[in-house]
């Protein structure tokens, strides 16, 4: 018995042969059809069909139907064969009738390449192509393996690296007897797996059928064997599950000689349509048998004996018309390329607008993914930092687009509640006693029980955004800033040393002045605290921004390294001089602004006075007089009128007031007034002052010595600055391989745009339908 490499056809491309399907190279309408085949063809080879719904035919069948002899006929060459599934991948038969010798080139259609791989010379003998296929088909079966090793056999092969493989195993043959049809061969689906393969076999066999012929434009040509049951062939389930209207199914049934006696009527029925109807119908064919095959028929003679068995075989040979005319390959060729003719050209409009839509998602990704570096790795990485230092810039200035999040925008918030809050620390002097029992002890009810009756704003004067100055601080106030007058009193008497009486001593208004003052630092580094974060936050997701792609390289961890270091010692600095200004205002009270100081003692002064006024009650008429209950009365005239007899001349009621005795309280208002008037200097000096150091020596400082850290950094280990730039430039691997797919895919669907739009000989492509240049005048 001949071995299975043995088995082909014989013949040479002289020999006469039949050349069905579309063959009629002397026609426009045959050169059209060539010409949208070879479109589909050359998308085939750019990896499309794993991308876009092609228009093709895929050959399925279980296993043992005889789906390699059918494919075997058709195209004229042998496929491997062994015990077993036999194919393991796709395998496409791309079949061309050209006026040369017959010929055959063998390419792998592998996924991650961007171009097919041609996989040997041109084979010129049909007997070589059997194992041609077979060493194509064990290359993507071991993708780890050079292709060209395996294809010279000097690769280790042991077992398979992957029992099935969804690359595709190309062979492209054309001749003079060659037709002009485009198919793949897929897997047998199998119900059970022999010993040595997996269970998983079945599966994964299923599924790289089925993730072929789901798609639309897929025409599915079933093969169904009429050896047996045909309600247990897999591969009829599956075509009817994924194609339930029978609209893209061409069934064909093979080997009818091995129909038993009687049996005939239900597989006559398939094929009249009666029973289990497609919309392309039903075909039959017979191919040579095992015998014949080892016998060496030729591909010639075993398209006669198909031809004499369908005509001289009852009950072939008595089937009307029109159902003989689905008898035989050339039938079924010639069905197969006019179906699929149609089906190309239904699809090219909507396969072009498909390219061209994802033409434009690929450069929308493209876009979002940073550019390929190129040039010199010095230029580039400095042009990279420079970018960065542009964006650290921005960060610094403000930049208006980012809102209430933006560093600016916080710092100018965060600075508003610091004010606030050394604001809340003021004293908050009552001209006063304190209430019989609460002397000593603060608590919140306290503060809450006594209502000033005075206004809280400077009504003499605005402030610089042309609203009256607060004078003291809104809401609830901390009972620990409440200091009555008594309290005052009691703190200057015990003070009080050489000092002449009705004098008491500076210490007084200093002590109270550094009282209310020793807690500063806290609101303020509450601020610094947050700044520094925020300003740290935002420094890291600029690094990231630039750099983050560059982790392979490290460049990105360095850059992170000297932007943190650089921001240390700036935030080192800024501390110090924060702790410096809190030293200088609690040193001693000091200003040389003394207008200002002498203007605010004034208001606290009137203020004092006004609600001691309200809240400390005098005798008789004197009370009479300084609350407004006797003004404008006939006996406050005839007073003023008499003491200007004695020589008291222009006198009014405040005036009157100024001739009665001081009020023993007036010295403690004194220095209560002055306190409060220097902390309302001091403060206002030192919020701006804590806001102006952490700007300038946090953030500007920072910003404006980067350049000579970053410089002084990267060139300070003492390695060739070009190489260490060389080896920053390493991209993150995941960003290289999701730019290079994606150049790759753009670079494929440009391609198939350009076929798509080019269809040479075609003027007009409009409702499904391709028109010749040779038939518009039919229009």
């Amino acid at each position: 018995m001949s071995s299975p490499s043995e088995m082909s056809f014989s013949g040479t491309d002289d020999e006469p042969g039949f050349a069905g399907g579309l063959s009629n190279p002397e026609t426009t309408q045959y050169k059209l059809r060539r010409q949208v085949i070879d479109i589909v063809n050359h998308l085939m080879s750019y990896g499309l069909q794993h991308k876009l719904d092609l228009p093709g035919i895929a050959v399925i069948g279980s296993q043992s139907v005889g789906k390699s002899s059918l494919i075997e006929s058709i195209s004229g060459i042998t496929l491997p064969r062994a015990t077993g599934t036999c194919t393991r991948c796709p395998i496409e038969c791309r079949l061309s009738r050209v006026d040369r010798e017959w010929s055959c080139e063998v390419y792998l259609l592998i996924a991650r390449e961007l171009r097919e791989v041609k996989f040997g010379d041109v084979i010129k003998d049909k007997r070589d192509v059997e194992d041609r296929i077979r060493r194509a088909q064990l290359a993507v079966l071991n993708p780890s393996k050079d292709p060209l090793k395996v294809l010279d056999g000097t690769a280790a092969m042991g077992s398979n690296e992957l029992s099935f493989s969804t690359d595709v195993v190309s062979v492209r043959i054309s001749g003079r007897n060659v037709d002009d049809l485009s198919f793949v061969d897929l897997p047998g689906i199998i119900v059970s797996v022999r010993d040595g393969n997996k269970d998983s076999d079945i599966d994964d066999v299923r599924n790289l059928v089925t993730g072929v012929i789901k798609k639309p434009s897929c025409l599915i040509l079933l093969v169904i064997s009429c050896e047996s049951d045909i309600e247990n062939q897999g591969a009829r389930r599956l075509a009817k599950q994924l194609d339930p209207t029978g609209d893209r199914t061409i069934p064909v049934l093979t080997k009818p000689d091995r129909i038993a006696a009687g049996s005939y009527r239900s597989w006559l029925d398939l094929l009249e349509n009666k029973e289990e109807r497609f919309k392309h119908g039903w075909y039959c064919v017979k191919q040579a048998d095992q015998e014949q095959l080892e016998g060496g028929i030729t591909w010639e003679d075993a398209r006669k004996n198909e031809r004499s068995f369908f005509d001289k075989k009852a009950p072939w040979s008595q089937l009307d018309e029109r159902i003989r005319s689905r008898l035989g390959t050339p039938a079924l060729t010639n069905a197969l390329g006019n179906t699929l003719f149609d089906l190309i050209v239904a699809r090219l409009p909507g396969l072009l607008r498909e390219v061209e839509a994802r033409l434009e998602t690929i450069q929308k990704e493209l876009a979002k993914l940073p550019s390929k570096v190129e040039g010199d790795p010095v230029t580039e990485v400095w042009k990279m930092i420079e970018e960065f230092k542009s964006d650290v810039q921005a960060l610094v200035l403000g930049r208006a687009q980012d809102g209430e999040k933006g560093l600016i925008q916080n710092f100018r918030a965060s600075r508003e509640e610091f004010r606030e809050s050394i604001f809340q620390q003021a004293p908050d002097f009552k001209p006063y006693d304190c209430p019989a029992g609460l002397y000593g002890s603060r608590s919140l009810d306290v503060d809450q029980s006594i209502s000033s009756t005075t206004d809280d704003t400077d009504s003499s004067g605005e402030g610089a955004t042309g609203e009256l100055e607060r004078l003291e601080p809104s809401g609830t106030r901390n009972p620990k800033t409440l200091i009555y007058i008594d309290e005052v009193m009691d703190m200057a008497r015990n003070a009080a040393t050489r000092e002449l009486p009705e004098n008491y001593p500076y210490a007084v208004k200093t002590y109270f002045v550094g009282h209310f003052m020793k807690n500063w630092h806290m609101p303020t580094e509450k601020l610094y605290q947050k700044i520094e974060r925020l300003f740290s936050d935002e420094l890291t997701r600029l690094v990231t921004k630039h750099f983050s792609r560059f982790a392979a390289g490290a460049f990105d961890s360095e850059i992170q390294n000297i932007v943190m270091s650089q921001l240390e010692a700036c935030s080192t600095r800024a501390k110090e001089r924060i702790r410096a200004c809190i030293a200088l205002e609690q040193e001693e009270p000091f200003t040389i602004n003394e207008h200002y100081l002498q203007d605010y003692k004034t208001k606290y002064t009137h203020r004092y006075k006004a609600a001691r006024r309200h809240h400390v009650t005098r005798e008789g008429v004197l009370q009479q007089i300084m609350s407004g209950q006797v003004d404008n009365t006939e006996s406050l005239r005839n007073a003023l009128f008499h003491l200007g007899e004695l020589g008291f001349d222009g006198l009014d009621v405040e005036k009157l007031l100024r001739l009665l005795p001081p009020d023993p309280a007036d010295a403690m208002i004194e220095i209560m007034a002055e306190v409060r008037a220097y902390y309302q200097v001091a403060f206002k000096r030192f919020v701006d002052n804590i806001s102006m150091i952490i700007d300038y020596e946090l953030l500007k400082v920072f910003y404006r010595t980067l350049s000579i850290a970053i410089l002084t950094k990267l060139s300070s280990n003492g390695a060739d600055f070009r190489d260490r730039c060389n080896s920053f430039l390493n991209e993150d691997p995941s960003i290289v391989n999701l730019r290079d797919s994606l150049t790759q895919d753009y670079k494929r669907f440009e391609s198939a745009r350009l076929k798509l739009q080019n269809i040479p000989g075609v003027s007009v492509l409009s409702a499904g339908r391709l028109i010749a240049g040779d038939d518009m005048d039919s229009f």
